[in-house]
């Protein structure tokens, strides 16, 4: 795995060259800024597999290198890990947002290195794996008609505000969570019948619907400091990450209005009716790091139950009918 590392303290560097070397990954590049590691990226006849960024650089610092490197369109979805002390979260925070996949702390331990490069490992294997039995040479375009691993795919969605992809908001709750998960809190957001809808239709179409969908849920959660990821299909799940909360009625029904006022149409020219439903938060302050790995799954599954029950229980039931119709 081809590996990029930049940080501007060169004993870091060091360092990180020989933990790196320690559990197998010599294939290494540093770099002590961030305009020399541009400069290295675009250098580069193979592009790198993965990036190692310390957050806080003098100049542009590993956060704004996070966005530069995004982009790139060789590196939309490169994992990238930054590197951190985790003296204040808020760092954390932005460099996901940015569109981090995951972090190492200093002072490094090498079973965490080697636990977190692995996974990157497998993961960059498996890519270059589906690359291989699907030659570059024959593409599916856009216009291709959407497929079942189509709408089982997690889109990235890195250019909407917060969106991240699914596995890096894992990787970001496991790793908080051994700090602190005070006052977050998940949610799910479902868009009943989004797959029926779309399963003629152009992987263009589909997608460019999902992250209008993806817009709309950003635009909504602002001012919020939160992070969201698409899970597939018409699933969406997000997490409030400074202390606040929603009401999941009342967001509901200003994401509806929203897209509503987004005036969305299929291509044929056919008005689009689809309206998500949102579950209701579930918190994170009590979750060990077991815990947290479920969580969005949980915050999905409790969606999908509010999007089954009739509308008019939900609208005219109280809080506390609905936390006993759904099991909050």
């Amino acid at each position: 795995m081809k590996i990029l590392a930049v940080d501007d303290d060169p004993l870091i560097l060091q360092l990180l060259t020989e933990v790196l070397r320690v559990v197998g990954f010599t294939n290494l590049t540093t770099c002590e800024s961030a305009h020399d590691a541009l400069g290295e990226i675009e250098r580069a006849d193979v592009p790198f597999d993965c990036f190692l960024l310390d957050i806080q650089m003098p100049g542009m610092d590993g956060i704004e290198l996070t966005r530069a490197i995004r982009k790139l369109p060789a590196h939309k979805v490169s994992p990238i890990v930054m590197i951190t002390a985790m003296s204040d979260r808020s760092y954390i925070d932005n460099a996901f947002a940015a569109g981090a996949s995951d972090y190492v702390t200093k002072p490094f331990e090498i079973g965490e290195v080697h636990a977190r490069l692995g996974q990157i490992h497998e993961r960059v294997l498996a890519h270059k794996q589906r690359e291989d039995r699907n030659p570059v040479s024959a593409p599916r375009d856009a216009t291709s008609i959407v497929t079942a691993s189509d709408f089982q795919s997690r889109l990235p969605l890195s250019d909407i505000d917060a969106f991240v992809e699914y596995l890096a908001l894992e990787n970001y709750l496991f790793q908080v969570s051994r700090v602190s998960l005070f006052g977050m809190r998940a949610f799910g957001i479902v868009v009943p019948g989004l797959e029926r809808a779309f399963q003629a239709s152009s992987v263009y179409e589909y997608q460019s619907t999902v992250s209008d969908f993806a817009e709309a849920i950003s635009d909504c959660l602002k001012p919020r400091s939160f992070l969201a990821a698409h899970a597939g299909s018409g699933e969406f799940v997000c997490v409030l990450t400074d202390g606040d909360t929603i009401d999941p009625v009342a967001f509901e029904t200003t994401l509806c209005e929203t897209i509503r006022d987004m005036d969305l149409h299929f291509c044929d020219g056919r008005a689009m009716t689809l309206e998500p439903v949102v579950g209701n938060p579930i918190s994170l302050q009590l979750k060990s790091s077991r815990g947290v790995a479920n969580v969005l799954v949980q915050a999905l599954a409790d969606a999908e139950a509010v999007a089954r029950a009739p509308r008019t229980q939900r609208e005219t039931a109280p809080t506390s009918a609905l936390k006993q119709l759904f099991g909050w």
